[in-house]
């Protein structure tokens, strides 16, 4: 039986983003739906961040896949990620019944003075300011 990696992009790897990474994503991995886990998302610039949150009202919502070259994905991810995320396992909700254990990448600075995006979902805040 294989032990599986699942990871959860929230970001600009999510599908219908049109970001070259998400290629990555496209090649060796395969889409499972959409979920959300506890967390804030802050919009950080050109690309969002997310955090942890003690509140369940907090929802971060995004994109799982299943890895199929675990190493080799996650190797370029963590390198494109780099220095201002952390990969951390997150227990992701799918269907508000069924979890997830997923890999994501946190942002690991202050969010001080960073616009919250509430509705924990970057695409529709993407579209809301005619990003995408």
């Amino acid at each position: 039986m294989k032990n599986w990696t699942y990871i959860f992009v929230y970001g600009q790897l999510r599908r219908g983003m049109n970001h070259p990474m998400q290629n990555l994503l496209v090649r060796h991995a395969t889409y499972l739906g959409t979920g959300y886990f506890q967390g804030k998302l802050y919009d950080l610039g050109r690309y969002p961040g997310a955090v942890h949150s003690r509140s369940p009202k907090d929802r971060v919502i995004g994109d799982i896949y299943r890895i199929d070259e675990a190493a080799h994905v996650i190797g370029h991810l963590d390198e494109y990620e780099g220095r201002r995320f952390t990969r951390e396992e997150v227990s992701v909700r799918v269907d508000h019944e069924d979890q997830i254990r997923c890999w994501a990448y946190l942002y690991t600075r202050a969010t001080f003075g960073r616009v919250r995006i509430p509705s924990g979902d970057y695409i529709e805040y993407c579209q809301s300011l005619a990003r995408v």
